[in-house]
């Protein structure tokens, strides 16, 4: 029997990460300043709505950097695995504020649906060009830095989404000021909320998945097993369990049949190869032989 714990992590630099989140947060701050100021002087729900969905995204954003920064701390007696967990939790989190958001600028927008209220297109168009350009600058910052990381990828994604319904409130100020359909502006909200509907639906599926310990949907168990099993040696897996230790690290614990005792250091050299080609950095392995009777034997693969 044999264990075996490896660690080798390629993530982003932290600094760089750090100042990436500081000033996507710095930047989003203000707009969303700008936008409510200007949301409430011209009773723009449209404004108002995206601001709430600024906000939800600028709580998202810090949630994950507390996170990130609680990676970095090492193990100790009572948290073995240090803090890593935060990362899954905050996401989690974040999901849940936009849920709540989600419902408060729906509410808004058929108010005003209902009963619209004369809006300047003006305003709208140039507050919301403005977030344009904010929301794509910060999303940039996260762009090759996602790649890895949950929270990191969700905030790149969140700041894309808030660029595309920012320009859609841009249209929404150009048909209200030639048309004077007011209504567009309860209607935009609206919009608003579906978009973040469907923007964090995956977000809290999977830290939903990430809090319980399911499998990482970037994981393929099968896949895993698969290739597990053509290492020379190697007879039978059982007792598998997969899960995210983070954001961006996962784990696995498994018994491995092999046909002789001898031959573990090297099925144990190629195991660690094929699980690293399938991102699991930290792997347990319980080696046995025929011979031994494992009571896990019979659990699913």
């Amino acid at each position: 029997m044999s264990e075996h714990h490896h660690h080798n992590h390629t993530v982003a630099s932290s600094n760089d990460i750090n100042r990436s989140f500081i000033i996507g947060i710095s930047l989003n701050v203000i707009y969303v300043i700008i936008e409510l100021w200007y949301g409430w002087q011209n009773n723009a729900t449209s404004l108002l709505s995206d601001a709430v969905h600024n906000i939800g995204d600028i709580s998202g954003l810090v949630l994950a950097l507390i996170a990130f920064r609680l990676q970095t701390i090492k193990p100790f007696k009572i948290f073995t695995y240090g803090f890593k967990k935060a990362s899954v939790v905050a996401s989690f989190v974040n999901s849940v504020l936009l849920a709540f958001a989600i419902g408060a600028i729906a509410w808004e927008g058929i108010q005003h649906i209902i009963n619209p209220s004369p809006v300047n297109g003006n305003v709208v168009m140039l507050v919301a060009f403005i977030g344009i350009i904010i929301n794509f600058s910060s999303a940039l910052l996260f762009k090759k830095k996602g790649e890895k990381d949950l929270n990191i990828k969700a905030a790149y994604w969140h700041l894309m989404a808030d660029a595309l319904v920012s320009l859609g409130v841009v249209f929404a100020g150009l048909i209200m000021k030639y048309t004077g359909w007011y209504f567009v502006d309860g209607l935009t909200a609206i919009i608003v909320a579906v978009v973040i509907l469907f923007s964090t639906w995956n977000l809290f599926k999977e830290s939903f998945i990430g809090v319980l310990d399911g499998i990482p949907s970037n994981i393929d168990k099968q896949k895993i097993i698969n290739h597990i099993l053509k290492v020379k040696g190697v007879e039978d897996i059982h007792h598998m369990h997969i899960w995210g230790m983070s954001t961006n690290e996962n784990a696995l614990t498994c018994h491995v049949l092999v046909d002789k005792i001898e031959n573990i250091a090297t099925i144990k050299h190629h195991i660690k190869e094929e699980l690293e080609k399938q991102n699991i950095k930290h792997s347990t392995l319980e080696f046995e032989t025929a011979e031994e009777a494992c009571e896990d034997v019979n659990q699913s693969k």
